[in-house]
């Protein structure tokens, strides 16, 4: 059965697109977070979405992971927390935290700042979607297996309808990739990729 997109109510999230994870050159460059964005035109493919769905008239809404100098919001249970702080990465206002510039967001277009894995994490989207009556998400963003898998758990739980658009995400291989799209998330969301999703918003 072919997508169908209720424009009016769906929002597209574009989530962690930043440099430390995205960039050939960000602190994150040996993990294979970005040769796996080189390798399958992430980049590309989410600027063309982007720009499909602000042409249907879909809300954009960009989601960052960023840190104050020192961490202090960042959560101590978790290796992969004491890892950033480690690298020194993913810091406010530095070149790092900031959006890569093949996807870089629009004058207007809203930017979440979060501090954990979920979009929803100390973040203020659930009031952006509340007020703007948004129904349906669209999610794109690095890592699969992190902020777009925890997003979308978190989004079906608080009962929105959940369109992962796989190939405009990325984890550190495809392995880790094809599994995260395979295994639970079926379950919970509709995989779906960035030329039906596009074919959806005409």
């Amino acid at each position: 059965m072919a997508l169908t997109i209720d424009r009016e109510h769906t929002a597209l999230l574009a989530m962690d697109f930043e440099n430390d994870i995205v960039h050939e050159n960000g602190a994150f460059k040996d993990i294979g977070f970005a040769q796996q964005v080189k390798q399958n035109d992430v980049l590309g493919k989410t600027a063309r979405l982007l720009d499909a769905a602000r042409g249907a008239g879909v809300k954009v809404i960009y989601v960052s992971v960023k840190f104050r100098p020192g961490y202090p919001e960042r959560p101590q249970n978790a290796g992969m927390f004491q890892a950033v702080a480690g690298a020194n990465a993913l810091l406010e206002g530095a070149w790092g935290s900031t959006i890569h510039e093949a996807v870089t967001p629009k004058d207007g277009e809203p930017v979440v700042s979060k501090r954990g894995i979920s979009a929803f994490t100390a973040s203020d989207l659930a009031a952006l979607l509340t007020t703007g009556g948004i129904t349906t998400l669209l999610l794109t963003g690095v890592a699969t297996n992190f902020v777009v898998e925890g997003t979308a758990r978190e989004a079906a739980d608080r009962g929105y309808n959940v369109v992962i658009v796989g190939d405009c995400c990325a984890s550190a291989s495809q392995e880790i990739q094809d599994s995260a799209l395979s295994t639970t998330l079926p379950f919970l969301t509709t995989i779906s990729n960035s030329e039906e999703v596009t074919a959806a918003l005409k």
